[in-house]
C-alpha cells in the first residue's frame, strides 16, 4: 500500500482510537496525519511523471508546504470562477469540480493541521476530526477521477511554485 494510503488509514485509526473519550493527542494527530496523507498523495502523483524512477524521491523533496498551499489557493479560486460562470454540464465541469474539491481540501487541511499542531487552546471533537478525515478521503476519490486529465496535471506542476519569467 502506498505511503499516502497508509497515512489516511492511520488518520482514521487515530480519530477512532479511544471509543468513549478521545484524547486530544489522538484527535490532533489524526488531523495532522490526514493532511500529510493528501500532501504525500499529490507529491507521489507529481513524481510519477518523472522518467527517472531512481530520482523520484529526490524530486519529492523539492515540494514545499507553503508553495503547495499558495498553488492550491490559486487553483481553488480559478475553479470557483470557472464553475461560477455556469458552463454547460459535462466532463470538463465535473473535472473542475473535482479539482476544486482537491485544492480546497488541501488548503483547508493545511490550516487545520497547523491549528492541531500548534494551537493548544483549540479543543477538537471527534465529529470535527472525522469530518476532516472524510474530506481528505473525498479528495482522494476526486483525484482518482481526474488524475490523468490536463487540469489535474497542470495543478501538480503548479505545486512546485510560480515559474520564473
Amino acid at each position: 500500500m502506498p505511503f499516502h494510503d497508509d497515512l489516511l488509514e492511520q488518520a482514521q485509526h487515530l480519530a477512532n482510537r479511544e471509543k468513549k473519550r478521545p484524547r486530544q493527542a489522538s484527535l490532533r494527530r489524526a488531523i495532522s496525519t490526514a493532511y500529510y496523507a493528501l500532501f504525500h498523495l499529490l507529491i507521489y502523483e507529481a513524481t510519477l511523471n518523472w522518467k527517472q524512477v531512481d530520482q523520484r524521491a529526490m524530486l519529492a523533496r523539492f515540494f514545499e508546504h507553503g508553495k503547495m498551499k499558495a498553488a492550491s489557493d490559486k487553483q481553488r479560486g480559478e475553479c470557483k470562477r470557472l464553475i461560477g460562470s455556469n458552463p454547460p454540464d459535462g466532463p470538463e465541469l465535473d473535472s473542475y469540480r473535482h479539482l476544486h474539491n482537491i485544492s480546497d481540501t488541501f488548503f483547508q487541511s493545511q490550516q487545520q493541521r497547523h491549528t492541531a499542531d500548534y494551537d493548544n487552546s483549540k479543543q477538537w471533537s471527534r465529529t470535527e476530526v472525522l469530518t476532516q478525515v472524510t474530506l481528505v478521503q473525498e479528495a482522494f476519490h476526486s483525484w482518482k477521477a481526474i488524475r490523468a486529465g490536463q487540469p489535474a496535471q497542470a495543478y501538480l506542476i503548479s505545486l512546485l511554485g510560480n515559474p520564473k519569467g
